[in-house]
């Protein structure tokens, strides 16, 4: 039996994934190890077919249409660090847990209670962002560091910010609760 030529083309675009994986997947988690002072093995990643199914249960998750967006400049980093406090029962838990830029082929499912106290080197590892998700798939956070144009005192100023989005009404709610 012969593969079609969609066939082939997804069979090549998972072989370059898993040679991807196998390439920066290893020092990702030394580094990942370094920044929290935990130990993280391959057991704990995902497998790229079951990443493909974390990514569908994820695009078909609407949280129940509850989002939560609070941005913090970089230099109140602990305001952000104390928010994420409140939170610490739910990330003391295994999520799952993605750095954006090995998205495609590192999913851990770990305790992220590191994430309160050490965000800002993941993101800087990262170079972008970090997103959690809990396995219902009901609540979730992302973190994002990006550039925003500010317009005070008739001048444009750039300044970096980090955005706080809470997925699903129960996190939002132990948020909310401390705002």
């Amino acid at each position: 039996m012969t593969m079609n030529s969609e066939d082939r083309k997804e069979r090549i675009r998972i072989l370059r994934r898993k040679d991807d994986r196998k390439t920066r997947l290893p020092n990702m988690l030394i580094e990942l190890s370094k920044i929290t002072k935990s130990q993280f093995s391959e057991n704990e990643v995902l497998t790229i077919e079951q990443i493909d199914i974390h990514k569908i249960h994820v695009q078909y998750s609407n949280f129940n249409s509850c989002y939560l967006n609070i941005h913090f400049p970089i230099e109140k980093a602990s305001e952000l660090s104390k928010t994420l406090n409140t939170l610490s029962d739910e990330l003391s838990k295994k999520n799952y847990l993605i750095l954006s830029d090995f998205s495609d082929i590192a999913v851990l499912n770990v305790n992220t209670n590191f994430i309160v106290d050490k965000f800002e080197e993941i993101i800087q590892l990262d170079k972008n962002s970090l997103t959690l998700y809990n396995h219902i798939y009901q609540n979730g956070l992302c973190i994002d560091l990006f550039e925003e144009y500010c317009y005070f005192d008739n001048e444009t100023k750039k300044s970096f910010v980090y955005e706080l989005r809470i997925f699903g009404k129960d996190w939002i709610k132990l948020i909310a609760e401390k705002l």
